[in-house]
């Protein structure tokens, strides 16, 4: 390596470190005057924020998660309003975050919008209700805020607690608001939210004609708003501090600063990814070429494991530990790279020789990144039966990195690009061809893509000074890692519950 190279990594180590320590100061400086206190409501994983110096019984407010979601998502809110003097419990719905038991797989709407899924986290919830306002130094009727799934879910439960009075959803689509119901909503919306900023507007039509964004409406006593955060899309919307400032405002209003966690959080991620580039290139000098694979062949190599592994996905693997969907998941992976590693083998393509260091870095990168993003933006550590189900889904996802990391390693951006792309437009196939078999597990896509931007970088690092085997191996236990700790948990028919 040339000295000015050596400078180059030198130099964006040391930005990286320093980015990463900032926002490290940055987000725990949000949590600084707040007791976060972990609480399990039955089987259900909660935690509590309330301001440290709080004196008598604050107002409480209850923050549910969108599909998919977490505790963690919503903590930028919750640590907002806990700062403008509330006592906040925002808790895991069943099949999500830390919770242990699914979801019923019962999730299709039946003929009056309702599904057994719905029953059960309206259930749910009216639960997690009653025993936080049973919590000393708490004063109800609570609060409730909502992204997402979770604004259908609280609208019910507010039609069934006529005791609260104040609801907040978020990117809302909720049909059960009523001209009557709820009493005292506000409404927001990411201003790339087309079609739900027009679920917003007919939620306040019904109040008065002609509704603004930005505008609250009163009549009969009914009081709404709605309210758009600029710039952002759906997941967006939880950081934006417009978001923050409108739900302190509405639920609590006074001075107090927001939570701009969102920022930082983005700093610290990219940092270290970033800070795994200049660790690479201290590992042994260990350059292997990449295998020989022509672009017909190449093509070939993406296309015969398509039909195979769709077929098996939807064929079989139909329960495993009791969830539904993970076994055909790991099937239908594990098909896909078996097709190419038996392909490359047949051709003499493959190269199994392991770099325990790369391996070692790779790992704690993946490691560090996980650690980071479980504390502060989502749910991110596979535990309870999710470290079985991260086993199983690495019996399908180890070969098909290693195959990928095969054809990948030195390719050029096109090939790149299909290689992360065919699977998905496979796997899509299987999802809407058997949608009641596999539909239920969509958020395999955007993770595996949101894997391949992160964890598929900080292995072409380590790649350059290892074999392929190296990288498949190790991306392929984080790909099960990212799967089992992120995929919503549907029961199987034995496993209902209500």
């Amino acid at each position: 390596m040339s000295p000015a190279a050596r400078r180059r990594r030198l130099l964006i180590a040391l930005v990286a470190a320093i980015a990463a320590v900032v926002a490290l100061a940055m987000l725990e400086r949000a949590r600084h005057g707040i007791t976060i206190t972990d609480l399990a409501v039955g089987d259900t994983p909660a935690t509590l924020y309330r301001a440290t110096d709080t004196a008598g019984d604050a107002p409480l407010a209850v923050i549910a998660h969108g599909f998919g979601g977490s505790r963690q998502m919503m903590e930028a809110m919750s640590l907002t309003l806990a700062r403008a003097g509330m006592a906040v419990v925002a808790f895991d719905f069943h099949g999500q975050g830390r919770s242990r038991l699914p979801m019923s797989p019962d999730a299709f709407p039946n003929e009056a919008g309702s599904s057994g899924t719905t029953v059960q986290l309206v259930r749910q919830t009216l639960q997690v209700i009653d025993a936080a306002e049973a919590l000393p130094g708490l004063r109800g009727p609570a609060a409730l805020i909502g992204h997402s799934m979770a604004t259908d879910i609280l609208v019910r439960v507010a039609a069934q607690r006529p005791g609260i009075k104040s609801v907040a959803l978020i990117s809302a689509f909720s049909r059960e608001i009523t001209p009557q119901a709820p009493a005292r909503l506000l409404i927001l919306s990411g201003q790339r939210e087309g079609r739900l900023r027009e679920v917003a507007l007919e939620a306040l039509a019904q109040v008065t004609p002609s509704p603004q964004e930005g505008q609250t409406v009163k009549a009969d006593g009914i009081e709404r708003r709605a309210a758009v955060a600029p710039w952002v899309g759906h997941a967006g919307v939880l950081w934006s501090p417009t978001t923050l400032r409108e739900l302190r405002d509405w639920l609590a209003p006074g001075a107090s600063a927001v939570a701009v966690t969102g920022p930082w959080i983005v700093v610290l991620l990219t940092a270290l990814v970033a800070l795994v580039g200049p660790a690479s290139a201290l590992l042994p000098t260990a350059r292997r070429p990449a295998p020989s694979v022509g672009w017909r062949f190449f093509l070939i190599l993406l296309a015969a494991p398509a039909l195979p592994a769709a077929l098996a996905a939807v064929a079989l693997g139909e329960s495993v530990l009791g969830f539904a969907g993970f076994g055909r998941i790991a099937l239908f992976f594990g098909v896909w790279g078996a097709v190419q590693l038996a392909l490359l083998a047949h051709y003499r393509r493959l190269d199994w020789r392991i770099d325990p260091a790369a391996l070692a870095l790779l790992l704690a990168g993946s490691l560090l990144y996980a650690l980071a993003m479980d504390r502060y933006a989502a749910a991110f550590l596979p535990t309870g039966p999710r470290l079985g189900l991260m086993a199983v889904l690495a019996a399908g996802t180890v070969p098909f990195m290693l195959a990928h990391a095969h054809l990948a390693k030195g390719a050029r951006f096109w090939r790149r690009g299909l290689l992360a792309v065919v699977p998905l437009i496979a796997l899509g196939g299987a999802m809407a061809a058997a949608p009641q078999k596999l539909g239920l597990s969509f958020t395999v896509a955007p993770v595996f893509l949101l894997f391949l931007l992160v964890f598929g970088l900080m292995g072409r690092w380590v790649g350059r000074r290892s074999g392929p085997a190296t990288v498949g191996l190790g991306l392929g236990i984080v790909l099960a890692w990212a799967i089992a700790a992120t995929t919503p948990l549907f029961g199987a028919a034995s496993r209902l519950v209500y």
